[in-house]
This record gives C-alpha cells, structure tokens and sequence, in this order.
C-alpha cells in the first residue's frame, strides 16, 4: 500500500511561540480510513489545517499524493485542495441557499457544465440519503440531516481523500453511528478517509487505526483491526473501550 499523506517529523508553531504539533511522523495508506484521538487543544485540527493546506508546517515535511506541500505555489495551492473533500463540525453550510446549491458549490467554482453538476450533486445526495431535499433550505434539516450535506459537498468533486474534523462532534449518538458508517461507505470504494475525533466511545471497536495525540505529540497507537482484548486501554479509554 503506498501512502496518500506522509508526515516526516513535522511541527507546527503559533507566531506567539506555542508548540501545537512537535516531531509528528505518520503515514495514511491509499485507499485507508484512520482516525487521529486526543483532548482539546492536543493538535487534531492543526495536523488536518497541514494536510488541507490551511496552514504550513513550521518544521519537516507534509506529503499529500506524493506532492511536498512545501513545494506548492501560491496558485498551486487551490487547485490541489480539489483532490481533498474537507467535512466540519459547525458544518458550514451557507443557510441562504437550497441544499442543491450548497453541494454544487465545489463544482460551480471550477466551472463544470451545468448538466454535470445536476448530474454529480444528484449522485452525491443520493449517497448520503437525501435526495429528497435537494430543494430544501438547510435551515429546514436536522443536525445529522445538515451534516450529510456536507459529506455530499466533500465527496461531490470525487476527491481521492476525505478529512473530517470532529464530524460528529453536534450530533446525537445515533446519528453519530450513521455518520461514520458513510465514512466506511466511502472508504470500502476506495477514497482515503481520516478522521479527527475526541469520541473514543464511538470508533474504539471500529477496525481502522487510531493515532492518539498528547500535546501535539503522538503518544499512542493502535493498529488497523485490532484484537481488543488483547491491548491494553487507549488514552481516555477503559478496558471496555468506554
């Protein structure tokens, strides 16, 4: 398996001066669905802002698709974000505009013809179950509602990696189970999933490899399909993985 995104010992530091990430090195496979654990303010965001070309690394280097991101121009830095499907906590959905809009909006900036965009956005809602309110306000839709288009607007461009950040972070624990099985939806087809969560609980007997961050330091790992009751209890976690 080679890898889609690869860190080499990389830091990231606040003009202030703070360490947010500190020697951090990991691989994500093709074709892989991992997920990066840690309390609040451990580096999560910061290490998915790196990959998502949000912000740059003070220290080492970010391979995404085998392209240094470092070696990326300015007018480089757009066009590769269109092979990367971002997915949010607060959603970020524009609530003046139909649920239709709001996923084609990917495909408008780059110009696609207006029949492929009717075409992919229709594909993409009828993933995540709701073709049905292709017309509807998002103000109208539930929290998990709301957030299933914003998985249709990561996924709408076809990208060959997803990054979700805290995506179940508002939701219900029902919704939250639904939420990570399209994850799995997607990474059974082949589109490299990770994922930043606090929520041990819910992916803690899913079979995908956990990395742990403790101060912007990776303390822990646990491997892809893990016998559970073999290894010890994770950061945050019992030996019932509660």
């Amino acid at each position: 398996m080679t890898d889609i995104i690869h860190f080499n010992q990389v830091g990231y530091r606040y003009p202030g001066g703070k360490d947010v990430l500190s020697d951090v090195t990991f691989s994500l496979g093709r074709g892989e669905m991992a997920f990066v654990t840690g309390s609040s303010g451990a580096g999560k965001t910061t290490l998915l802002r790196l990959v998502g070309l949000l912000c740059k690394p003070t220290r080492g280097q970010v391979m995404v698709d085998d392209v240094n991101l470092a070696s990326l121009k300015n007018g480089d830095i757009a066009p590769f974000r269109q092979r990367i499907g971002m997915v949010f906590q607060n959603f970020n959905l524009l609530y003046d505009r139909t649920v239709f809009d709001n996923v084609a909006l990917p495909l408008v900036i780059r110009g696609f013809a207006y029949s492929d965009v009717q075409r992919r956005v229709r594909a993409a809602l009828d993933a995540v179950g709701l073709l049905n309110r292709e017309k509807s306000s998002p103000l109208t839709l539930s929290g998990g509602e709301q957030q299933r288009v914003g998985i249709a607007r990561a996924i709408v461009s076809k990208p060959a990696l997803i990054l979700a950040d805290e995506p179940t972070g508002n939701l219900d624990p029902e919704m939250s189970k639904e939420v990570m099985k399209l994850f799995e939806r997607f990474n059974q087809v082949g589109v490299s999933v990770l994922i930043a969560t606090h929520a041990l609980h819910l992916i803690v007997h899913m079979p995908h490899r956990i990395i742990h961050l403790d101060g912007g330091k990776i303390t822990a790992r646990r491997p892809r399909t893990p016998v559970l009751s073999d290894l010890p209890p994770f950061p945050g976690e019992d030996s019932r993985g509660r």
